[in-house]
């Protein structure tokens, strides 16, 4: 861009300047283009100021380069100024790259949030003109995906206190749409905060596939759990006992209730439940995990003379995994036997997929899944839960 000589300049009045920037304005570019002027002409005019002000006499004017952003219904391409020991930032640039950040961010959020990529580009275009490519708005999800996936492999803590594991099922394609499981581990912190560690697809529950998960964790640098929380799920219990030796075990109570429940008629489940609540009777001081497998046991005995399946359960050998609870602080223990710290992630996971009927991939739903996860984590999960203070085992 050549500076043009003082005596050569044209002399026009602000009238005549108005009708040539109309006739600008009237070509199908036009506005873009003068903005893309007005910021060329800013940017030269701070770097003189720059250079002006700037104590090293060495430091010239160095050329220009060539800079692409979004403009005003397309995009726009600026003539950035350059200086000799490349010191000089344009302030205009940074604003213009705050506003491609600040619509990052954005096509983030609504992705999070479960907008399909059709509907981003719509949102964007109604917002920003036609600036933003349907090409353009594809490469900010793929990042976003990326950034979840750099998350969902971050190194974690040595030592988890307490690690919750339940799941939530998602209807999503492979060569068909079905419904899947997806497991959330959400864990307590030393510092009796919460974290979600990973986010699993498992299709088909088995030994080698939860070996699979722990192992991961184990990757990435957790060495300790104290607690597991988890439901009845297919060779979990075995490779926790393997992965983490030194770990206790809780299945959860309500996952617990529900699977006897299947065994009792409708008109007698009010009953039954009542007689059961019975047994679990967290806020007992001087209740001990062997009097409760003791007063099951006689519980299901007496209901199997009518329900004989019943009977099964009662010879079990980890029903005290049932009770682990009760090794606990009377205040922390309706907060470990049961998975029902994750109800309120599957009800935020819920919010955001009701926006979809079903995902493209396995992977697209672990992509939704963290972000909401990592939205908790920034929010929600990073406030202690001080009632955890009252057991040593947390301190």
């Amino acid at each position: 861009m050549e500076k043009i000589p003082e005596e050569t300049q044209l002399k026009l009045t602000k009238k005549q300047l108005q009708s040539i920037i109309n006739l600008e304005l009237e070509k199908e570019n036009g506005l873009n283009e003068l903005f893309g002027m007005m910021i060329n002409g800013l940017m030269l005019t701070e770097r003189k100021l720059f250079l002006a002000n700037n104590e090293d006499p060495a430091n010239k004017g160095n050329g220009y380069r060539q800079a692409t952003r979004s403009g005003i219904g397309s995009k726009l391409t600026l003539t950035v100024p350059r200086d000799r020991l490349g010191v000089f930032k344009p302030v205009l640039l940074g604003l213009l790259n705050e506003q491609e950040e600040q619509v990052k961010n954005l096509c983030f959020e609504l992705y999070g949030k479960g907008l399909t990529t059709r509907q981003i580009e719509e949102t964007i275009a109604t917002i920003y003109g036609s600036s933003y490519s349907k090409s353009s708005i594809s490469r900010i999800t793929t990042d976003f995906g990326a950034m979840v996936e750099a998350w969902l492999h971050r190194s974690l803590d040595h030592y988890y206190p307490v690690v919750y594991i339940d799941a939530i099922h998602i209807k999503v394609r492979r060569d068909r749409v079905a419904t899947e499981a997806f497991y959330v581990l959400l864990a307590l912190k030393e510092d009796l905060t919460r974290e979600v560690l990973g986010i699993v697809n498992i299709p088909q529950e088995s030994a080698s596939g939860w070996e699979e998960v722990l192992l991961g964790l184990k990757d990435r640098g957790v060495g300790r759990v104290g607690l597991f929380v988890f439901d009845d799920l297919t060779g979990l219990g075995m490779v926790i006992g393997k992965v983490f030796s030194g770990s206790m075990h809780q299945k959860c109570i309500l996952h617990f209730q529900r699977n006897l429940n299947k065994h009792i008629r409708v008109a007698d489940r009010k009953t039954f439940a009542k007689a059961l609540s019975g047994v679990f009777d967290p806020d007992n001081i001087h209740y001990t995990s062997a009097q409760a497998v003791t007063k099951l046991t006689e519980l299901l005995s007496k209901w199997s003379k009518t329900y004989p399946k019943l009977r099964s359960i009662t010879h079990r050998t980890d029903l005290e995994a049932v009770f682990t609870y009760l090794q606990f602080d009377y205040r922390i223990r309706r907060m470990i036997y049961t998975t029902n710290w994750i109800e309120r992630l599957n009800k935020s996971f819920r919010r955001t997929l009701t926006m979809r009927n079903a995902l493209p991939t396995p992977k697209a739903a672990i992509t939704l899944l963290g972000f909401v996860a990592m939205e908790m984590g920034d929010k929600t999960y990073s406030y202690p839960i001080t009632n955890f203070r009252f057991d040593s085992n947390f301190q």
